[in-house]
């Protein structure tokens, strides 16, 4: 059976009743469904491994049901593949096309899943800020979700940490907690703080956290400044703040941290408990609570000490992470406080040197196992109906490490040997969640394990604004401004066409963009020429194309009204390549095609039938199914009249 005929008997109501049988007696309509989501999981990979054993209980699962591709979204990032899971549409209707979106009003950037609205209506008093009306957090995604047809026909839904889900919803008789896209306590989406008295490690970079000077004044205290949320309250929305002291003991190579009435000692390479923070906005009547841990990197000769990024309290959160709002704190209460940002392992900090290997694995490691106790925990309070299950170590962990597999990775020969078999690890522990899941496994009771995208190497990074500018598509009129962001090199009379976000190219439109120069007659040809001279390009330093298509947004969706803020064209690159990172946010480098050098060595931005997701099921599958598909495929395991 194709995709087309099996969604086709899906809508009708017996889809599954069309499927092979053998699976213990043929299939009929399940009272549970249990749906793991490992963001990354490679189908290549996951062959691979299972193949050498390493990946046992996942061949059982296939050859009890299946393993196909599953068809990713374009682009395959997740947040626009997640979001067609969500809704079953594509982005012309869930309105995410990237990471990334751009305002084209004044061209600003801003994260495509959620946004912090001011209040509109407040009561000023002196410098306080009183709301009286409006405002909050707003969830970008468009659509309806997939699971409001199974709630509303009395089936429990459960879904813990759905990426692209911030704020969580709120539908009755459902439980939720989100995932990808819910920010740390300072709106961001993930800013650390790292504390030395060595200046060899100050920087200019501030892309992913602060590195904050100390001194120890000759009482062997470093008085340690920690930034919490800006005070809505207040006038300007100033900066609350506490302050840790930090005692250094060379000799014992520990250190003590006193901290808001808490202390505790932690030595070198060791992590803090989980640390609670207070940051009163108003006395006496509103305090936001978050949660962080302190990592102390090295005491001598110099202080080194990382402070994660400061989550929202899950047992009393500042901001709508769950629903129902108790859900999250019972879950807290059962297994500890545990991190609630969307992006729990800091990439940053490894990517700016705050941590090495070491360092990263060390916090990786303590992610993936507190997630594991999450897992257990949702099983164990399973009853009914769907229980869905994310986890996201799987692809940052294979951003950060695919160079040890990749032996053309610009690092993969400077990485240390002991991490080799590091991938191997990562699927191994993935597939440990897979044989507790299939503990679970009866005649009432199937799997879906899933992921959104796979994965492959980022060795070489393509320069689309420098490509756009040697091409004469763009005007660099202050070349003393290239590595800027927000295009400040530009002279805006003289250019058709700019890059932003990973995958997005627009055009410089008349009557949209604020300095338009495109008549929207020309749109349509320019758009031909561009994507016919980037499918073109030769990488001279190995004759590869970068660029395996250029695909016209418009084309993609005809005869839809596309948002304001869509792209023009999505660059789909090869595999070993990607935008390089100052394309992203508007830079100029003089170089269009650079080795990228990241420990950020693995991605998943090319074009989409380069890089598919697993679907492993207790249940065979029909080939070509996408991860679009699979809202359907569910709600008809479990509801045969849908």
């Amino acid at each position: 059976m194709n995709r087309r005929e099996f969604l086709k008997t899906a809508a009708a109501g017996s889809a599954l009743l069309a499927l092979q049988t053998g699976c213990r007696g043929g299939f009929s309509p399940k009272r549970k469904l249990l749906v793991v989501a490992f963001d990354g999981l490679d189908p290549v990979l996951v062959r691979r491994f299972a193949a050498r054993g390493l990946m046992p209980n996942t061949k059982k699962l296939m050859e009890m049901g299946s393993l196909r591709n599953l068809a990713t979204s374009n682009p395959p990032q997740s947040p626009v593949a997640w979001s067609g899971f969500i809704t079953g549409e594509g982005p012309d209707v869930h309105g995410i096309f990237d990471f990334v979106h751009r305002n084209p009003d004044n061209l600003q950037p801003y994260l495509s899943t959620s946004r912090v609205n001011p209040p509109e209506k407040t009561l000023d008093l002196g410098n306080l800020r009183l709301p009286l009306a409006g405002g909050g957090v707003e969830l970008l995604r468009k659509g309806e979700p997939f699971w409001r047809n199974l709630l509303q026909k009395g089936i429990p839904v459960t879904m813990v940490k759905l990426p692209v889900d911030f704020p969580a919803p709120q539908d009755r008789n459902g439980r939720f907690l989100s995932g990808m896209g819910t920010p740390d306590i300072r709106g961001s989406q993930g800013s650390f703080t790292f504390y030395t008295d060595d200046p060899r490690s100050l920087s200019d970079d501030t892309s992913g956290g602060v590195v904050i000077p100390v001194r120890d004044n000759g009482d062997s205290c470093y008085r340690c400044r920690i930034a919490g949320p800006g005070n809505s309250l207040v006038e300007g929305e100033p900066v609350m703040e506490t302050t840790a002291e930090v005692w250094a003991d060379r000799l014992a190579g520990a250190v003590r941290i006193d901290v808001q009435g808490n202390s505790f000692i932690i030595g070198e390479k060791q992590w803090s408990p989980w640390v609670r923070f207070s940051f009163p906005a108003l006395a006496g009547i509103s305090t936001v609570h978050a949660i962080g841990r302190f990592y102390l990197k090295e005491l001598s000769p110099r202080l080194r000490l990382y402070l994660s990024p400061l989550n929202i309290d899950p047992e009393n959160p500042a901001l709508p992470i769950s629903g129902p709002s108790w859900y999250a704190r019972s879950i807290a209460e059962a297994v500890g406080p545990y991190y609630t940002q969307g992006f729990p392992e800091d990439t940053k900090a490894l990517s700016r040197g705050v941590f090495n290997d070491d360092d990263f694995h060390s916090q990786a490691r303590m992610v993936f196992d507190e997630r594991l106790r999450m897992f257990t925990h949702a099983l164990n309070q399973w009853k009914d109906g769907l229980l869905f299950f994310y986890f996201s170590s799987t692809d940052l962990n294979q951003h950060m490490f695919y160079r040890t597999i990749d032996p053309e990775s610009p690092l993969h020969s400077s990485t240390p040997p002991r991490f080799r078999t590091i991938m191997a690890e990562l699927y191994n522990k993935a597939d440990r969640a897979v044989g507790q899941a299939m503990e679970l496994l009866d005649r009432n009771t199937e799997l879906i394990v899933l992921s959104d995208h796979g994965f492959a190497p980022f060795n070489r990074g393509f320069g689309l604004n420098s490509w756009l500018a040697a091409e004469g598509y763009s005007h660099i009129s202050n070349p003393e401004h290239r590595n800027r962001d927000m295009f400040a090199c530009l002279d805006w009379s003289r250019t058709s066409a700019y890059g932003l976000g990973l995958n997005s190219l627009y055009v410089n439109q008349a009557g949209r963009e604020p300095n338009g120069t495109v008549a929207p007659d020309d749109r349509e040809a320019l758009l031909q020429r561009l994507a016919e001279d980037l499918e073109r390009v030769i990488d001279p330093f190995n004759g590869r194309r970068p660029i395996e298509r250029a695909y016209i947004v418009s084309r993609m969706f005809p005869g839809r009204e596309l948002p304001p803020w869509a792209p023009d064209i999505i660059v789909g690159y090869s595999r070993g390549y990607r935008c390089s990172w100052e394309t992203a946010l508007g830079a100029f480098p003089e170089e269009v095609i650079t080795d990228n050098t990241d420990p950020w060595s693995g991605d998943h931005c090319v074009a989409p039938i380069l890089c598919p997701g697993s679907l492993i099921s207790s249940v065979p599958m029909p080939e070509g199914l996408a991860l679009q598909d699979m809202g359907q495929v569910i709600t008809n395991m479990l509801d045969g009249e849908s």
